[in-house]
């Protein structure tokens, strides 16, 4: 390709690389995905399943049929994840919300009831007690573990605020809704907004990459992300956001990453 801005997936900028070929099917891991190896000898994208292997090139010129990765190599494109909507809820009196009729509060259509006791990991409650921290440790513990918040959004606590993250990028994390409400008259908590905000479609709104730091891989799909829900691998970004483009054309954002001894 002649766009420097622009980079094929499943094509190197290198020849400096180490590439096996598998059985599995390509259609399920396209170029530019990390890929792991699971316990049955194939390939999987999902960090329970297996442990990183490399990173996809797409169909093996050998046999389409299968699937050829890149174990090490240089200048080997990632394909990334796009900007995530998030928002955060800020606990401001924990004692507030269990001072009469208990609070709630609601991320991605899940109502979760401050209780004074403790909370049961999966169930929509968390405990309001000893500290703002404290309570902003139990909602963020509590939302990871519902089946379905937890499928929608990744909370992470940092003193008293929870910060929510769409697990998935892209502009439709900014439809996820997030509330408060205060069921008596004194407040004990804020959130951001009606709803996350800023998840975007546009590939030059990604804004994580940096060259040198080390790429984490999405541990549900394989693609670069940040930290949140994701595993740092041994990889290194050598370039900025770049426009990926797949083998039908379409384009996605992706980075070149040196992986000199692997993932």
């Amino acid at each position: 390709m002649h766009d420097a801005s622009k980079q094929l997936l499943g094509a190197t900028n290198s020849s400096a690389r180490d590439i096996s070929t598998h059985d599995s099917d390509p259609a399920s891991f396209p170029a530019g995905r990390a890929v792991r190896l699971g316990s049955d000898g194939g390939l999987t994208l999902v960090k329970a399943n297996g442990r990183l292997i490399g990173i996809s090139l797409g169909r093996s010129l050998s046999d389409t049929k299968k699937t050829a990765v890149a174990r090490t190599g240089e200048k080997v494109p990632l394909v990334l994840e796009l900007k995530k909507a998030s928002g955060n809820v800020t606990i401001t009196s924990y004692a507030n919300l269990v001072s009469g009729t208990d609070d709630v509060v609601t991320v991605a259509g899940v109502a979760f009831t401050a209780q004074a006791g403790a909370a049961t990991l999966g169930q929509a409650t968390f405990q309001a007690a000893t500290s703002n921290d404290a309570t902003a440790t139990s909602l963020a513990a509590q939302i990871n573990a519902h089946a379905t918040a937890g499928a929608a959004v990744k909370a992470v606590a940092a003193a008293a605020v929870v910060n929510i993250y769409a697990k998935a990028g892209g502009a439709a994390g900014n439809s996820i809704a997030l509330a408060y409400t205060d069921n008596d008259t004194n407040v004990g908590a804020t959130v951001s907004g009606a709803a996350l905000t800023g998840g975007s479609d546009t590939i030059s709104d990604v804004n994580y990459v940096t060259k040198g730091a080390k790429a984490y891989i999405n541990d549900a799909n394989g693609k670069g992300d940040f930290s949140t829900d994701s595993t740092v691998s041994d990889a290194t970004y050598v370039s900025g956001v770049l426009t990926g483009v797949l083998e039908d054309g379409t384009e996605v954002p992706c980075a070149l990453v040196d992986m000199p001894g692997g993932l």
